[in-house]
């Protein structure tokens, strides 16, 4: 059960496309929507102003580092604020957080204390380089145990949302928690099962629907049989789709999709967000 959301706040327009579905997650499930904001250590103790420092005859810890870390403080503390105010009107409890950290650690630490992670798919810099679109992103789905939410650059409701499995551990994470997503938001449950061969699991689909079904969730099964990660974006756009669930770190076939080049198009390319699923360290292997 989703109960405490967090979201990660840089005041891009990917933080805004965040915030709005964490709003419109919170309302539904009547929970409590963190907002955080870092301060980014790598910014405050960059080089760069130790050597600009140096050009002008400045004291970097006194003046320029000094200046820089009060900045962001200070635009960190109004991002917060508009947070509240935009939380206020929406009628959603919230709490605030300001750290001075590196971005992926300090929200992968936050994330221990919640139910869902949401990310937007860039930042502020991403505009001025391609090379740092979703670096913090990965970082934080790769060392994160907790689902994590990745937007997409526009808004959408939720309404149809797809989980694509392979039945590794992960993929069967990724099933539970697509399965209490659309039973408090009361949606359907569409499964793929990602195939690359020309025969299907249909024992195991059959029993995979049945599961989610027995849960009162209305549930429609398909196999899809392609080996590139281009052709399940165009599954997900061909059938309408606007959420995707996908196990992280599993067998062969999701590891192609979730690591390295894979990882980059799908946070740059997927029509829709991504929630992306750990297994439980502590949870034993599920069954169908």
């Amino acid at each position: 059960m989703i109960q405490d959301i967090l979201v990660g706040l840089d005041g891009s327009v990917y933080s805004d496309i965040a915030l709005q579905h964490g709003i419109a997650l919170a309302k539904a499930c009547q929970a409590t929507l963190h907002g955080l904001h870092v301060v980014d250590i790598v910014q405050v103790e960059s080089p760069l102003l130790h050597d600009l420092a140096g050009a002008t005859g400045a004291a970097p810890q006194l003046n320029l580092t000094t200046l820089m870390r009060e900045n962001l403080e200070l635009r960190g503390q109004q991002l917060l604020t508009l947070f509240r105010q935009t939380c206020e009107a929406e009628a959603v409890a919230s709490v605030e957080h300001l750290v001075t950290g590196i971005v992926p650690t300090e929200i992968t630490r936050a994330a221990q204390e919640v139910d869902l992670v949401l990310v937007g798919r860039g930042g502020l810099h991403t505009g001025l380089s391609k090379a740092l679109l979703g670096s913090a992103v990965e970082s934080v789905v790769r060392s994160g145990v907790k689902p994590t939410m990745v937007t997409s650059q526009s808004y959408a409701e939720i309404r149809k949302p797809l989980l694509a499995t392979d039945g590794s551990r992960p993929a069967m994470a990724a099933l539970s928690t697509a399965m209490g997503f659309a039973q408090q938001l009361q949606l359907p449950l569409s499964v793929v099962y990602c195939d690359a061969t020309t025969s299907g699991p249909h024992e195991f689909l059959d029993a995979l629907q049945a599961r989610v079904m027995d849960e009162g969730i209305a549930c429609e099964v398909d196999i899809f049989r392609g080996n590139a990660h281009e052709d399940l974006v165009r599954y997900v756009e061909d059938h309408g789709y606007d959420l995707l669930f996908m196990g992280a770190f599993g067998h062969r076939r999701i590891v192609e999709w979730i690591l390295g080049s894979t990882t980059q198009y799908l946070l740059r390319m997927s029509p829709v967000p991504l929630i992306l699923c750990h297994v439980d360290p502590s949870a034993s292997s599920p069954a169908t």
